[in-house]
């Protein structure tokens, strides 16, 4: 595998614009092509099934999305300890951990509707999606706690980011309810889970940074907290609160923009909905897991 800690582009000075996060690794050939493989039958299938996508099939996603980013922080926590088999490893590293997560999602999914199609009398495609993505996660979550460098978890700060993030989610689209219903209206369920996912991951962000001393690898946070960080408030409040903000304005303008695509356009509206909840979710989640399972 190789491993891509910066990538950056040099100008004529000594300045450097970091384009991509650190950290990300390339598995080896025979696993991107596994991957594309999979990726490609996959989504073929899906295709030619055509399921379903409604909001309640965006909701059974959810455990997805927080498997693959538990999965992924399972990786990082400790590379050299071998926690998956040597065989498997290289498909939890990023971005393969991405495509590994879209292989098993889809694939699940394709089955269930297949299934659906042949008895077309009982459609719970959405219910056993949502079950088997949540039975997934409770697997993964035993098979952590099993692991010796991960027995002394400590998830008062992920439970401490959880209890921040639900009433602000409610008091968010309390508030864009109350000024556009019409918006709240349309966009409905997966417009508080976009609100929910980027809230989470902006306050997880900023606990991560303020109060547990984590370093962010993604370059554009970076770039806003460091902003944060020159204001004369940043000694007393500290600098993840600018991206706390902007995160929630990016998750309200989002559901503004996309609530009249998702009712136009429901099948596609709703798929876009479900990516932009998972680059929220996504890395919050995976931020709960590495504060958790952090060694001190």
């Amino acid at each position: 595998m190789y491993r891509i800690d910066t990538l950056s582009v040099v100008a004529d000075g000594p300045m450097h614009m970091p384009l991509l996060p650190s950290g990300l690794v390339v598995p080896p050939l025979a696993y991107l092509l596994g991957l594309l493989v999979g990726t490609v039958t996959v989504t073929a299938f899906l295709l030619a099934l055509g399921p379903r996508v409604q909001q309640r099939h965006v909701l059974a996603l959810v455990p997805w999305m927080a498997v693959g980013a538990s999965a992924h922080a399972l990786y990082q926590i400790d590379p050299a300890a071998g926690v998956y088999p040597d065989v498997v490893e290289p498909l939890f590293g990023a971005p393969a951990v991405y495509v590994t997560t879209f292989v098993a999602t889809g694939g699940v999914w394709a089955v269930l509707s297949f299934l659906s199609n042949v008895n077309p009398s009982e459609n719970t495609v959405a219910r056993d999606l949502g079950a088997i993505g949540t039975i997934a996660l409770l697997g993964l979550g035993v098979f952590a706690s099993q692991q010796d460098a991960f027995v002394a978890a400590r998830p008062l700060w992920s439970a401490i980011a959880v209890v921040i993030t639900v009433p602000v989610t409610v008091g968010v689209y309390f508030g864009m309810a109350y000024l556009t219903t019409d918006v709240v209206a349309r966009a409905r369920l997966v417009g508080g889970l976009v609100v929910f996912a980027h809230a989470l991951d902006g306050i997880t962000t900023a606990i991560g940074i303020d109060v547990i001393g984590t370093t962010e690898r993604s370059p554009l946070p970076r770039a806003i907290m460091d902003l944060a960080g020159s204001l004369p408030i940043a000694e007393t409040v500290g600098v993840g609160w600018l991206f706390v903000v902007v995160k929630l304005a990016i998750a309200i303008a989002i559901v503004y923009a996309f609530a009249e695509y998702l009712e136009d356009e429901p099948v596609r509206g709703n798929l876009v909905f479900a990516l932009i909840i998972a680059l929220g979710l996504g890395p919050a989640v995976n931020n709960l897991v590495l504060f958790a399972l952090r060694e001190s």
